[in-house]
């Protein structure tokens, strides 16, 4: 066997591990790392097709990262704003690489390319192309909906107490950990939930109460039903979902939403569990877009934020920042430099906008010969990290 025929069949048993041995993904704000195998037509200079081929492999990196997540249904609806607005500047996400291995098959050339990509950064960017909700993920969402999951048995719901029980149904867990909703984990209010509070259903001042103690911005409060139900020829089914979003700092209403889904006269069959879980899920995606158009935005003290930038080389990435930055001027008021050390510099900026529109405008901005990704934000600070191309 050949040199690059062994090196091919090295590249496929790798591949063939990678589909059974990779982790799953952390949540946003990490940085996760994959395998990818590229490739690029040879022709007359294989350095370039191999340089051709890693730029693939870059850009499939990112695609896998960022369809993991996106809610399939957005995702379907959403395909060409994937590849428009986001894979095609996918370099930008990406925080390092290596390159493993490559060799030549017949006319092609194949690479196998270790890539780490910023999930903070495309997140946001997911957000600003429209695949992600950006207001309903500004704040910590509690989650109160009961679960009618058998006929004739008690609506399951974690705030009674019930051990092992999931912060929220299986089908609304999916859409929500899909959209990027941080939401209170049933342990924060283990021993604090009062025993009129133990219902399937609360009140909505009982709900935001209980939002108040687990220091949540948003609660989704209601109950859904997530199997099918025969009802008699003329007659509709209760509704699959009855939720409502309420804003916890104002006590009012963002959402409500109330979905009868599909009726079934005859004896359900394989196909009625799913589509009863598609009609629940659509529901909370119709809520949470709902949310995302009416929720407040989390704005700067006094309309300013403390920006610091990691990963300066020099005076002059600094002096280049500063300069796209302080040409935002519809977003930005003012920047000045509040001290600067080895790699680091610290900005104090007036905005015109919250501080999420900030990171959004910072990362689509061209620095040159250096790349921007956003760390962290929160109403105060945005936290930045420059990497050189």
């Amino acid at each position: 066997m050949t040199k690059s025929l062994c090196l091919l069949a090295a590249l496929a048993v790798l591949m063939g591990m990678l589909t059974t041995t990779i982790p799953a993904l952390a949540e946003p704000g990490a940085t996760t790392t994959t395998l990818v195998l590229g490739r690029h037509p040879a022709g007359d200079n294989e350095a370039a097709a191999r340089d051709a081929a890693v730029a693939e492999a870059l850009r499939q990196a990112v695609a896998q990262v960022a369809v993991s997540m996106v809610d399939p249904a957005t995702l379907r609806a959403q395909l060409q704003n994937l590849d428009r607005l986001v894979l095609a500047k996918a370099s930008q996400f990406v925080t390092t690489y290596s390159l493993q291995a490559h060799a030549k098959n017949g006319d092609e050339v194949l690479v196998l390319v270790s890539v780490s990509v910023d999930k903070h950064s495309l997140d946001l960017a997911l957000t600003q192309a429209g695949l992600r909700l950006p207001a309903a993920r500004q704040a910590l969402t509690l989650a109160l909906i009961s679960e009618e999951a058998a006929p004739g048995r008690p609506e399951v719901f974690w705030w009674g107490g019930a051990q092992g029980v999931p912060a929220a149904p299986a089908p609304v867990a999916e859409v929500l950990k899909s959209l990027g909703i941080r939401l209170v984990e049933p342990s924060a209010l283990a021993g604090r939930v009062p025993a009129e509070a133990r219902q399937p259903v609360l009140s909505e001042g009982q709900a935001l109460e209980l939002a108040r103690l687990a220091g949540a911005g948003i609660v989704i409060m209601g109950r859904v039903r997530t199997y099918p139900l025969l009802t008699p020829e003329g007659e509709n089914p209760p509704p699959v979902a009855q939720l409502m979003a309420l804003d916890v700092a104002s006590q009012k209403a963002l959402a409500l939403v109330e979905s009868e889904g599909p009726s079934f006269h005859l004896t359900p069959g394989p196909g009625a569990g799913p589509a009863i879980t598609d009609a629940v899920q659509q529901a909370v995606r119709q809520l949470l877009e709902q949310v995302a158009k009416t929720a407040p935005s989390q704005s700067a003290p006094n309309g300013q934020v403390t920006l610091t930038i990691r990963g300066l080389r020099n005076l002059a990435d600094l002096h280049r920042f500063e300069q796209i930055l302080s040409s935002m001027t519809s977003v930005v008021a003012s920047v000045k430099r509040e001290s600067v050390g080895a790699g680091w510099a610290e900005l104090k900026v007036k905005l015109n906008v919250p501080p999420s529109q900030l990171a959004d405008q910072i990362i689509v901005q061209d620095f040159g010969d250096f790349l921007v990704n956003v760390l962290d934000i929160t109403p105060e600070s945005v936290n930045l990290l420059l990497i050189g191309k």
